[in-house]
């Protein structure tokens, strides 16, 4: 006969008792707005209240009258799942929630998360950003202190100070195409009256290409730890000697106070291969404005690895368009090294590609004879355009832009026909605008920037015209793909009164 001891009845009985009781007494439920939201005594379930909807946002809240449902009832919540049909995480939606270790997300509908949604989550150390979110709101995520790592998908905007005084932040991963706003990273410290801000110091395995160590600390990112994420991410190149163009630049006679350059460089793509030497290139024609033609650093413009944004809205609508006053009385240059691809789609229409966009996908680049009328359209005395790549489809590397296979096509004669403008092109219809790896340079940017140097900028368009067509034809055929690379200049001008300019 089995015997059991009084202890063992004891505890018998309350293990009885207890799957007798409810397994909690916080158990809460509701609806606000759109959303219906479920408590279990741990975990806070959000979800759609309008099945028709594609999508609904959780409401607006705020710190003071307009709280949270489950922040007004002093719940304890733990986790959040954030439910199908979900848009949009509303302004503090789960704002001082110190006890929220977890968000969990059942799909991505998820496209924006807003002003302080997890402001003050002190114990929150776990969130995966959906790869479908556009936004993130300033202040979302400010001193959620347990945050250990932070990775941003996709193509967000992150407001100011999105993830101020994450602490114990170690590592952050943030897409090529993600635009950062200021002081996101910064961690304040209170020093008596006075708050100062310092950088983020910690791994970081990938940026948005605008991010670099001239403006990092914009953001809150330290340079030394930006430095050494560039460093991984560079893709592998053949070693290049330095050029002795890129040391020895000569120092020009003349002050242009009144020419403005606009230097882009694009050389790591998202989605295609990279354009070799591309950012040199880039770097050493802004120094060559800078010391050569005495163009002063603040009216200069280096752009590197732009985005098709960072390209039409940051530089020529917010500082070309709007900025610079009085353009009737001052010149401009615009530098451009990069992919440019044909859309075979569109009878070979030629546009210029920034880094975010697919070579498959052309027409959602920048169309050239838009680029130029744009260009044109904006009143300035001379507007003088350089560009280092070639609408064949095919790339320095010979290899296919807009297809698998390395094809080269006619491109679609683009000619300026508005304002005054002068265009040096690296190559003709169906060339390839070749790399010069001796060089470290384009084939075409070397033979421009060499004219610069041999003449101190002292020189007619006419004269750049020939000596660098010239030199880059006799090259191109004895580089490694042993191609003919013809450089082309074309004008509004009627007549060829353009080659009587100077810069």
């Amino acid at each position: 006969m089995m015997t059991i001891k009084r202890g063992c009845v004891v505890m018998v009985m309350l293990l009885l008792a207890a799957a007798a009781w409810p397994q909690s007494t916080d158990k809460k439920s509701g609806r606000c707005g759109d959303i219906e939201w479920k408590f279990d005594g741990r975990t806070l379930a959000i979800y759609s209240a309008v099945p028709k909807k594609q999508s609904v946002a959780i409401p607006d809240f705020d710190l003071n009258e307009n709280i949270a449902p489950w922040k007004k009832q002093k719940l304890a919540v733990h986790k959040v799942v954030i439910g199908h049909g979900i848009g949009r995480i509303g302004s503090c939606a789960f704002a001082r929630c110190d006890e929220l270790t977890s968000v969990e997300f059942s799909d991505v509908f998820v496209w924006e998360i807003g002003w302080g949604a997890f402001l003050n989550c002190t114990s929150l150390f776990n969130f995966s950003i959906p790869i479908n979110v556009k936004r993130i709101d300033a202040i979302a995520f400010a001193n959620c202190s347990s945050l250990r790592s932070v990775r941003i998908p996709g193509l967000a905007r992150v407001g100011k100070k999105a993830f101020a005084s994450c602490t114990n932040l170690s590592l952050i991963d943030i897409g090529y195409d993600v635009l950062l706003d200021k002081d996101v990273f910064v961690t304040e410290v209170n020093q008596g009256q006075k708050v100062t801000h310092t950088c983020y110091t910690g791994e970081i395995r990938n940026l948005p290409a605008n991010v670099n160590t001239d403006n990092c600390t914009e953001y809150g990112l330290d340079p030394e730890a930006v430095s050494l994420c560039l460093q991984r991410m560079q893709p592998h190149k053949a070693a290049a000697r330095v050029s002795l163009l890129d040391t020895e630049i000569p120092d020009g006679a003349t002050s242009r106070n009144d020419t403005y350059a606009l230097i882009i460089g694009n050389e790591t793509y998202m989605r295609v291969a990279p354009v070799p030497f591309a950012t040199n290139d880039a770097k050493v024609f802004a120094l060559y404005c800078q010391k050569t033609l005495g163009i002063p650093t603040a009216n200069i413009h280096v752009c590197l690895n732009a985005t098709k944004h960072m390209i039409l809205e940051e530089e020529m609508e917010d500082w070309l368009q709007n900025e610079i006053q009085d353009k009737a009385d001052k010149k401009l240059i615009v530098y451009y090294a990069g992919h440019g691809v044909p859309d075979i789609k569109d009878n070979n229409k030629s546009y210029l590609l920034p880094i975010d966009v697919y070579g498959t996908k052309p027409h959602h680049g920048i169309a050239l004879d838009a680029f130029y009328e744009t260009l044109g359209s904006m009143g300035f005395e001379v507007v003088t355009v350089f560009i280092d790549a070639c609408f064949s489809g095919v790339n320095r590397n010979n290899n296919g832009v807009n297809e698998e296979r390395a094809v080269e096509v006619e491109a679609q004669d683009t000619k300026p026909t508005t304002g005054n403008l002068v265009v040096f092109s690296a190559a003709q219809g169906n060339e390839t605008a070749q790399s010069y790896q001796d060089e470290g340079h384009g084939l075409f940017t070397y033979y421009l920037l060499k004219e610069l140097k041999e003449t101190n900028g002292m020189l007619s368009y006419g004269e750049l015209d020939r000596a660098v067509k010239k030199n880059v034809s006799n090259v191109s055929t004895t580089l490694e793909l042993r191609k003919k690379q013809t450089p082309k200049t074309v004008s509004s001008h009627k007549g060829n009164d353009w080659k009587n300019l100077e810069f």
